[in-house]
């Protein structure tokens, strides 16, 4: 597979990963590039922003599908607060990916 296709199934994978565990269906894939992480990453603090506004259950609903551990959480938001934590589940999710990938021979 040609290195763009693995870029655009990586990308596609997970932003469903994302909208599954962030329970936000609307949630736009990127277009793959240099700026995809940063759009999704942008597109999660929105959705992390609303969830927290709706309280600590809601939030902490989000924290558990994503499985962002609360000392990893805690840590997060000390270095760089709400827009590091986006970035740490955009990661997370990805992480879950790969690990798909790995476990099906293709990764």
């Amino acid at each position: 597979m040609a290195p763009g296709g693995l870029h655009q199934r990586l990308l596609e994978a997970t932003t469903a990963q994302l909208r599954k565990d962030l329970d936000a269906p609307a949630l736009r894939m990127p277009a793959v590039g240099d700026a995809a992480f940063e759009e999704l990453r942008a597109q999660v603090l929105r959705v992390l922003e609303e969830r927290a506004a709706m309280g600590a259950h809601a939030f902490g609903l989000v924290l558990n599908r994503v499985d962002i551990p609360e000392a990893a959480f805690r840590r997060t938001m000390a270095q760089g607060g709400m827009p590091q934590l986006a970035a740490a589940v955009v990661l997370r999710c990805l992480q879950k990916v790969r690990a798909r990938e790995r476990y099906a021979g293709r990764g």
